[in-house]
């Protein structure tokens, strides 16, 4: 992933975060610790205790927020259905702040492209600096991206289903993923994610290729806009709105368990000492 200054900074703050947390976990060790000293009881029979605190401890700090787009200065070089500059409000977003908005009928929508919100690496001129300036852009395989979310708005009197799209720079192969559940109501800023992982069965295409061979290689994302349920050829333009989209990065947990482990046995010996 292509971060710049200011999402380098954002990583570093939640990092600081995750910190705080693990001192709260080592605290509670610590306390555990002192405990089983006090009755003569820190013998290597304490080990799996001690690896069970900082294990339960772990969850809350595994989620790492890599990047989240606010659009609070701009529309952050966002595309529309057409690979247009996306229209931006300064306000009103999900959290108070920017958004990104579109304007679409449900009968262009079934006569042509789902997509309504575009991420592509290659926007726009003159510097084609990317969307989010590439912060989305890279190996999310590699990488340990495992969530993409994003908050989504619609004015359409009936709900709506929306889904992503996530693509190669050359917008092939590609992953459609969907959200199991009822679709959103209107007029309301409604949360929805997308789990990336080659397991989940909310990913419905890989485009005939398969999970590594698309996510290596993101370079375009896209939201997509459905249509209800009788509104196929409905010619009234309705407004779609998006705010906050972001990769979460989940690390797997196997080499902090090994480092806990060693931890664990490093009290045990500064005590035996």
């Amino acid at each position: 992933m292509n971060l710049n200054t200011s999402d380098q900074r954002l990583k570093k703050h939640t990092v600081s975060i995750s910190n705080d947390v693990l001192k709260k976990i080592q605290r509670s060790v610590n306390k555990k610790i002192n405990n089983l000293r006090a009755q003569g009881k820190l013998t290597k029979a304490s080990l799996p205790t001690i690896i069970c605190l900082f294990a339960l401890g772990l969850f809350e700090v595994q989620a790492v927020t890599t990047f989240t787009e606010t659009f609070d200065n701009d529309n952050a070089n966002w595309g529309d259905v057409n690979s247009n500059p996306i229209g931006w409000n300064a306000s009103g977003g999900a959290d108070g702040g920017g958004y990104i908005s579109t304007t679409r009928s449900f009968a262009d929508i079934e006569a042509g492209s789902t997509i309504s919100f575009r991420a592509h690496d290659e926007f726009f001129l003159p510097d084609k600096a990317g969307s989010s300036d590439g912060a989305f852009i890279g190996n999310w395989a590699a990488d340990q991206v495992s969530l993409f979310t994003a908050s989504v708005r619609h004015n359409s009197p009936a709900p709506v289903s929306f889904s992503a799209r996530f693509a190669s720079p050359f917008n092939f192969p590609g992953a459609i993923a969907v959200v199991f559940g009822p679709p959103v109501m209107p007029n309301t800023w409604t949360d929805i994610a997308f789990a990336i992982n080659p397991n989940n069965p909310a990913i419905v295409s890989y485009e005939g290729q398969n999970f590594d061979a698309v996510f290596s290689n993101i370079g375009h994302i896209q939201v997509l806009t459905g249509v209800p349920e009788g509104f196929e050829n409905n010619p009234a333009p309705f407004t779609f709105d998006l705010d906050n989209p972001g990769i979460t990065v989940i690390p797997e947990p196997s080499s902090s368990l090994m480092l806990i482990g060693g931890s664990a046995l490093l009290f045990l010996r500064r005590r035996r000492s």
